[in-house]
């Protein structure tokens, strides 16, 4: 991997998504990280390294299609469009596809990494104009319309 640096937010959140893949190709008898070994041939030790806040490996491109393709979950697909203020819906579904859990935690993930750009670029040179403000407010609200929709989302898991 080359030297670039990422924008604040963005490693954790190929971090998240390589992790909620990778789990999400578990099958009975074989736990996410096993199945994956079998499909991709990495070894184990390199999955892990995908997930790990510590190591700057990322998943590869090709192994993201592979396995979204085995599990049938485009969890790193949805993720990477949220980045850019899009969705992924199932074309026999609409928009009433259901969404689970963890796509709503990766959907916030973005919005906090886009806030997060957006208040880092009004920052930089220490003073905010108008306009910058107005980015703000628009960033962050659209960061609580995530959280608010992960909160719906849980609210009726509470009694259970």
């Amino acid at each position: 991997m080359s030297d670039t640096a990422l924008p604040d937010g963005l490693m954790t959140l190929f971090k998240t998504g390589a992790r909620a893949l990778v789990l999400a190709c578990a099958a009975p008898g074989q736990t996410g990280p096993q199945r994956v070994e079998s499909i991709t041939g990495f070894s184990q030790g390199q999955i892990s390294k995908w997930g790990s806040e510590n190591d700057p490996a990322l998943m590869p491109l090709h192994v993201v299609g592979i396995l979204e393709a085995a599990s049938g979950k485009p969890i790193m697909t949805r993720m990477l469009a949220t980045l850019t203020g899009h969705r992924l819906e199932a074309l026999a579904e609409g928009g009433d596809a259901q969404v689970d859990l963890m796509t709503d935690i990766v959907r916030i993930t973005g919005s906090h990494a886009r806030f997060q750009s957006t208040a880092a670029d009004a920052l930089e040179d220490q003073k905010l104009t108008p306009g910058e403000v107005k980015e703000l407010i628009k960033s962050g609200m659209a960061h609580m319309d995530q959280m608010s929709a992960l909160l719906r989302r849980l609210a009726p898991l509470a009694g259970a």
